[in-house]
């Protein structure tokens, strides 16, 4: 009986030695890491790489406006979002989606102040600009979650802006009148 044992051991052996001979021809795919896609934006919140740039062109032209493009959040861990839908589930905090669902995890949406209504001055300049840098707003209930979406931002027709408003156009300058007092 030693025999069959010991052929059964053997087979074993083999069984468990087999995949570590072959693992050098396995290719093993490895998840890539957030970090080299996620840049620093003012504030030092981070985003993803093409959503910073298109943020700070967008928070430049908001200043030049008048307006503060301030941020609350933008780039979040999956741990980060795990701790904010259970708090949301447990109905001690604000709206949350799941973790792995949001593009806060992605680094392609942003929360930014913008008042305690859609009549403040820097939600009205966002409504109307932010489909220019590709973001727009997704969440009805939340007026202050923007996300950074290009290809499926429509962008403004000529002379109007995101909400299909006439653009205000400067007046120009009135020519300098020279007078010469001829009495």
């Amino acid at each position: 009986m030693s025999v069959p044992l010991l052929r059964w051991g053997l087979v074993l052996l083999v069984c468990l030695l087999a995949p570590a001979g072959f693992a050098k021809d396995v290719k093993v795919r490895k998840a890539k890491a957030p970090g080299p896609r996620l840049v620093r934006v003012h504030g030092g919140h981070r985003m993803h790489r093409d959503a910073a740039a298109a943020f700070e062109l967008m928070a430049t032209e908001a200043r030049s406006a008048g307006q503060s493009l301030l941020i609350t959040s933008a780039w979040r861990s999956y741990q980060q979002q795990r701790y904010l839908w259970r708090l949301y589930r447990k109905g001690r905090g604000p709206k949350a989606a799941r973790p792995g669902r949001s593009n806060h995890n992605r680094g392609l949406a942003v929360d930014l102040v913008v008042g305690n209504d859609l009549e403040s001055p820097t939600y009205a300049w966002l409504a109307g600009n932010a489909c220019r840098f590709g973001f727009r707003r997704t969440v009805a209930s939340e007026p202050w979650h923007w996300e950074y979406r290009p290809r499926s931002t429509p962008a403004p027709q000529d002379g109007e802006d995101c909400l299909g408003q006439p653009l205000e156009i400067e007046p120009e300058p009135a020519p300098a009148v020279v007078r010469t007092d001829a009495s």
